[in-house]
């Protein structure tokens, strides 16, 4: 996958991978714009169900419009069938490194900053009918903004494994 273009954007590292898919970086090197491209395993885009999920999670996202939310730029295939979601990119760790480096015990201010923005998160999506079946540690990155005096986003996505809509919002 590395060097491969989706759409303007170049990939130039794998930044994690999962069992349905994979996450890397990736660069418009004419507007120096990072971003983040996840890909579904070709074995699940062959699956209708699993397909039709992975691409709402890219509407469901952009109908929560939080600002904890990562945004999502675009989805689609490339011409090998390999579907994609290319949203921003976060600098900063996830909350499984976190509690690994800090020895699995957050300071309270701290923990108490993660969950409140990530209940306000999951609060934003349960207004649009949206529920997210299951949010894993390595789901949550705290990105790194120091110039900005908020917390900086937290969610990476919503996660194609737990996603699913209310039946009265979506």
């Amino acid at each position: 996958m590395l060097g491969t273009l989706v759409g303007p954007y170049r990939i130039v590292r794998l930044l994690g991978e999962g069992g349905m898919g994979a996450v890397y970086e990736g660069v418009n090197e004419s507007i120096e714009r990072r971003v983040a491209i996840k890909m579904l395993h070709p074995d699940y885009a062959r699956d209708a169900e699993v397909l039709t999920r992975f691409f709402n999670e890219a509407r469901a996202v952009n109908r929560i419009d939080h600002p904890s939310i990562v945004q999502i730029h675009e989805h689609g295939h490339l011409p090998d069938g390999t579907a994609y979601i290319v949203m921003e990119y976060l600098k900063g760790e996830t909350l499984a490194q976190r509690l690994e480096r800090a020895g699995g015990k957050l300071p309270p201010q701290i923990a108490l900053q993660i969950t409140w923005q990530v209940a306000t998160a999951v609060g934003a999506a349960h207004d649009k009918g949206i529920v997210h079946r299951a949010l894993w540690r390595r789901e949550i990155r705290r990105e790194y903004q120091p110039h900005r005096k908020r917390p900086g986003r937290l969610w990476e996505g919503l996660g194609i494994r737990g996603f699913t809509a209310t039946s009265d919002g979506g």
